[in-house]
């Protein structure tokens, strides 16, 4: 070999150590995909953990539409955080308030949620609505579910006989209920498509934000058919 081949010889070497310590410390491999079945990791379920975190932050802190108001007797406490002055330990309070003493009828009632006056009432006015809340007592049917008694007809009923079934409805189907929002509507749908039909309309207070209270004003105007 003559010592031109030699120098050639050597410079293909250090050029391909070259290149394979720039794969190396450059061009980094991708992770590999666990095995399918494997649960993920502890630092991959923390990423997961954040990035819940900040999209619920995220829709706490979405400011409203012009125009866009929501109604306390059925909104969550993820929605009635968006309002302005509420907060989180606040909007859990007014849910709390409603489920234990009933619906609020006026936005002056939410001066009885501990932290909430006169300023605050008048400042949370234009960001509010109220549905009519329903009429008359109720009695349990063969299946479990609430009905109207004879002769008493809900309000926001048109003539009291068409009743909105629960495991049919669209979400917009849903918002035409009074008392039902946009996000009250979405986690109805969503519950019944991950755990199957509502059995009876008492079910509803499994979806988060439908409480007792809420429970009862709807009770006249759904049904569960299967």
């Amino acid at each position: 070999m003559t010592d031109r081949e030699k120098k050639s010889m050597t410079w293909a070497g250090v050029l391909l150590l070259a290149a394979a310590a720039f794969r190396f410390l450059v061009v980094a491999p991708a992770p590999a995909e666990p095995p399918l079945g494997e649960k993920p990791s502890i630092a991959d379920s923390l990423l997961v953990a954040g990035d819940a975190a900040v999209e619920e932050k995220e829709r706490r802190s979405r400011p409203f539409e012009p125009g866009e108001t929501i109604d306390p007797n059925v909104a969550g406490d993820e929605e009635l955080d968006r309002l302005p002055g509420v907060g989180p330990a606040r909007a859990l309070q007014i849910v709390r308030n409603r489920e234990e003493h009933g619906p609020f009828s006026t936005v002056e009632d939410l001066a009885r949620v501990p932290g909430i006056g006169p300023a605050s009432v008048e400042r949370l006015r234009p960001f509010l609505r109220f549905a009519p809340v329903a009429r008359g007592s109720m009695e349990a049917d063969g299946r479990g579910d609430r009905v109207r008694p004879a002769g008493v007809l809900p309000e926001g009923a048109p003539g009291g006989t068409e009743l909105v079934d629960i495991n049919r409805a669209t979400a917009a189907e849903l918002q035409a209920i009074p008392g039902i929002g946009p996000v009250i509507a979405e986690r109805i749908v969503a519950y019944r498509t991950e755990n199957g039909p509502f059995r009876q309309v008492g079910e509803l207070t499994r979806v988060a934000g439908v409480g007792d209270k809420t429970l009862a004003r709807l009770a006249p105007l759904v049904t569960a058919g299967r």
